[in-house]
């Protein structure tokens, strides 16, 4: 359980470039018309076990996308190289949002609410922990 406490508490959170990469992908695409505006963080919200699940599943790839990239950066001199690698990275950690099942929108928005409910950020932390 610690592992996935660390990796919830770390100073660099993996849905946060999610999140900003999505908001880049909207820059370019836009909101889809009718979609309702998502719920502000810490508002009482409904997530199902799956979707925590989906989101556990996401964040793992993500947090391996994250740990082979800052592996990949350590020795990059070149600036183009590395920006390279970090879109690359972006992609593929989007990639895998959507391959657990989910879109950005609803990724972004639980770990947001992880970050505020104390009870969720737990039962992520027990699903990362089966997982792992």
């Amino acid at each position: 359980m610690k592992k996935a406490f660390l990796l919830l508490t770390g100073p660099i959170f993996a849905s946060f470039l999610v999140l900003a990469l999505s908001l880049g992908v909207h820059a370019q695409t836009g909101h889809a018309e009718g979609q309702p505006p998502m719920q502000q963080p810490g508002t009482a919200t409904q997530i199902s076990d799956a979707e925590l699940e989906k989101v556990a599943t996401a964040y793992l790839d993500i947090h391996e996308i994250r740990m082979e990239l800052q592996e990949s950066l350590a020795g990059e001199t070149d600036p183009n190289s590395a920006q390279r690698m970090q879109e690359e990275a972006g992609a593929a950690m989007v990639l895998a949002v959507q391959n657990s099942g989910l879109n950005l929108e609803t990724y972004n928005h639980v770990m947001q609410e992880v970050q505020v409910n104390t009870e969720l950020r737990e039962m992520l932390t027990a699903k990362l922990d089966k997982l792992q």
